[in-house]
């Protein structure tokens, strides 16, 4: 087992975990699971459902396409996009335990259109120029070796395709980042290029630059509301409130300090919070 699954393996089988969380609150997994109950850990990238949901309003996403996406988690975006678009979705996750518990909850969901792939980003397991879209939330500062993984990726796509980008990356504050973070619990986990460095990587395998947006003040707002709430001195939302699980089941107590750290890199411009387009020349 690589290292960086190690950092997101439980010790436990997940989806028992989620199982055993839900029917301990009187709700049946194999019958009354939905987006809203799952929310608090398949949107584990900052920002949440919301950051995902704006990333997927920057390109027009059609009945029939094939959208692959990478780091995939539990399946939240996957998800999001079966559940209101007819299309061919391939998710890949190096994970384990976060693809059984992804197929485990699309079949209580009846979502057959996604297809779920454990696999390293680098070995996509798709036809070349067989994709429309790829999208990628958090998973590149997980990957060392970008040059490999983004010419991969663009040999998937489509000759126009899209590359939707939603991504940590490094801000203008060069001491070391806070650990741990969600996505790192050392320094040799954590790959964050900076803005120059992301644009160059994505050019030299052949993409083209689309669009490109900070959204780190509105990355630290919503960091921020959930320090509070998870600390207990704000009032939960009703997403939040009207599920009994939460991201303690996947990073179990150490998430508090996760999220607590993921706040001051942001604030202290360690870490910024970027949303991009990229082309397929």
């Amino acid at each position: 087992m690589s290292s960086i699954t190690q950092h997101y393996q439980p010790n436990e089988t997940l989806w028992q975990k989620i199982e055993e969380t839900l029917t301990q609150s009187d709700i049946n997994p194999d019958t009354q699971l939905n987006s809203n109950l799952l929310a608090p850990i398949d949107q584990l990238h900052i920002g949440g459902r919301q950051a995902t949901q704006a990333l997927l309003h920057q390109v027009d996403l059609k009945a029939g396409c094939h959208i692959l996406e990478i780091g995939s988690g539990l399946g939240g975006t996957a998800r999001l996009i079966a559940e209101t678009l007819p299309c061919h979705i391939t998710a890949i996750d190096i994970t384990p335990d976060f693809c059984e518990a992804h197929q485990a909850i699309n079949q209580r969901m009846s979502l057959n259109n996604i297809q779920v792939i454990c696999a390293d980003a680098c070995d996509t397991q798709v036809q070349t120029g067989s994709q429309d879209i790829i999208i990628s939330q958090h998973t590149l500062i997980n990957i060392p070796d970008k040059t490999m993984l983004l010419k991969t990726l663009a040999e998937s796509l489509k000759p126009g395709g899209s590359f939707l980008l939603h991504e940590v990356i490094a801000g203008s504050n060069k001491e070391p980042i806070k650990l741990p973070v969600p996505w790192a619990s050392d320094i040799s986990h954590s790959h964050l290029p900076d803005k120059d460095e992301l644009i160059a990587l994505f050019e030299s395998a052949g993409f083209r630059l689309e669009r490109f947006t900070d959204v780190t003040e509105t990355a630290l707002a919503w960091r921020k509301k959930h320090t509070q709430r998870e600390a207990g001195s704000n009032q939960q939302g009703t997403t939040q409130a009207g599920s009994p699980l939460n991201p303690g089941i996947i990073f179990g107590e150490r998430f508090l300090t996760m999220g607590k750290n993921v706040m001051a890199n942001l604030t202290d411009n360690k870490v910024c919070v970027v949303e991009a387009v990229f082309k397929r020349s």
